[in-house]
């Protein structure tokens, strides 16, 4: 793919040369929105796009749970093996076994398309990304694009919003305008989107199978440790990644949940796959507008009050 000296995709450059020559700034806002955003001091510099399309899948025939042991709950038809539980593994994210890789070309993918956003705003001269997303989709077999789409906005009250510290840093929020907008006049500055995924894995084993199949209501203990492991781990890695940022906040904006499987001979292996996404908010007290307005000690009266005759 052919970039420009700034890091920029050629395409990405050409809109933001067609942008500057225009003079107009258009944005995703609504007229609502629009108005929010100007209470808080944000004026929109120019809607902002980041993408790219990678080859994202996994290979292998499942077993993973093969050399793994547990207490026995049941027989198992896998090659009369002894009865027994198997366990419930993530994807983790430190090693390359497993669904590790997946996860980690993932996190790439979705990240790679958040800072061309990020660049294409940085190079409009902007502060800030507001009321971002980023969608994964599917163009053929194991090719996916990851898009990240938002508005451009500067500050123009630094006692609002203060202004990045260092020259280029751009920061981005996947929360409304209107919810931006509530936080900045409480006294929080936007900090950055973030992402969290993590897959589990379970062998269908002779309980899991059982429960899978019975025609008793009652719960399948086996897919309820399987998704809490996943959105569990999906979780911490979101706050782990918040918490480089000392003192910040963080909130979740969404939480999904998917679930397949993999063949493992004539048994099966079922995974479930969780993705949170949440934003970052840094307290600035001093930068509050409810601190500047406390500071209102005068009163003017709208009535007259010189004597009557």
């Amino acid at each position: 793919m052919t970039q420009t000296p700034d890091g920029l995709p050629a395409a990405a450059r050409s809109r933001v040369e067609r942008q500057a020559a225009s003079g107009v700034r258009s944005s995703l806002f609504s007229a609502p929105a629009a108005a929010a955003a100007r209470s808080a001091g944000l004026l929109p510099v120019g809607e902002v796009f980041g993408g790219l399309v990678v080859s994202l899948g996994w290979t292998g025939s499942g077993c993973s749970w093969w050399s793994m042991t547990g207490p026995t709950v049941g027989p198992s038809s896998a090659l009369n093996r002894p009865t027994w539980s198997s366990p419930v593994t993530t994807s983790g994210g430190s090693t390359y076994v497993g669904f590790a890789p997946y996860v980690k070309a993932f996190e790439s993918a979705w990240y790679g398309a958040v800072r061309r956003m990020l660049a294409e705003a940085r190079a409009l001269g902007a502060h800030g990304v507001v009321g971002a997303t980023v969608q994964r989709t599917r163009l053929d077999g194991s090719t996916w694009e990851f898009t990240a789409l938002g508005t451009a906005v500067r500050s123009d009250d630094p006692l609002l919003v203060p202004y990045p510290k260092n020259r280029g840093d751009v920061w981005s929020t996947n929360l409304t305008v209107e919810d931006t907008a509530s936080a900045i006049l409480s006294g929080y500055s936007p900090g950055e989107l973030l992402l969290g995924i993590s897959i589990s894995t379970k062998h269908e084993d002779y309980e899991l199978r059982t429960q899978r199949t019975s025609w008793v209501n009652g719960e399948v203990t086996g897919m309820t440790a399987l998704v809490q492991a996943a959105r569990a781990e999906a979780l911490h890695r979101l706050e782990t990644r918040a918490t480089a940022t000392a003192g910040a906040h963080l909130v979740v904006t969404d939480l999904h949940l998917g679930e397949f499987e993999t063949p493992c001979g004539e048994e099966k292996d079922l995974h479930a796959e969780a993705t949170v996404i949440g934003a970052t908010l840094i307290p600035v007290p001093r930068f509050s507008r409810r601190a500047e307005l406390s500071a209102v000690t005068t009163v003017i009266p709208l009535s007259d009050l010189r004597p009557r005759a």
